[in-house]
């Protein structure tokens, strides 16, 4: 159902009936909650990263040379590409 066919449904109702259910749920149908203060927030943000696990030095270290080297590979193939591609064009015209 559109917002048009939804405001028509309102007209037909009376609308305050509807109005009253939007007012006590959000899209998903949920039921809405009172605001979180700036402390109870961090709290929460502060609770939920003691439970990740992170990883160590060692892994953080290998993870990125992994990815430097696979990113100079990549960087080298693409150049290589375009070298190639770039003096077939040129010798071909």
């Amino acid at each position: 159902m559109n917002r048009e066919e939804k405001r028509a449904a309102d007209r037909e109702e009376g609308g305050q009936e509807r109005r009253d259910e939007r007012a006590a749920t959000r899209d998903d149908g949920s039921a809405k909650r009172e605001r979180t203060t700036p402390a109870q927030f961090l709290r929460e943000v502060r609770s939920e990263l003691s439970k990740v696990a992170w990883p160590h030095r060692r892994e953080v270290v290998n993870y990125t040379i992994v990815v430097l080297v696979v990113t100079t590979l990549l960087t080298l193939m693409v150049f290589g590409m375009d070298w190639v591609l770039k003096n077939a064009v040129t010798n071909l015209f």
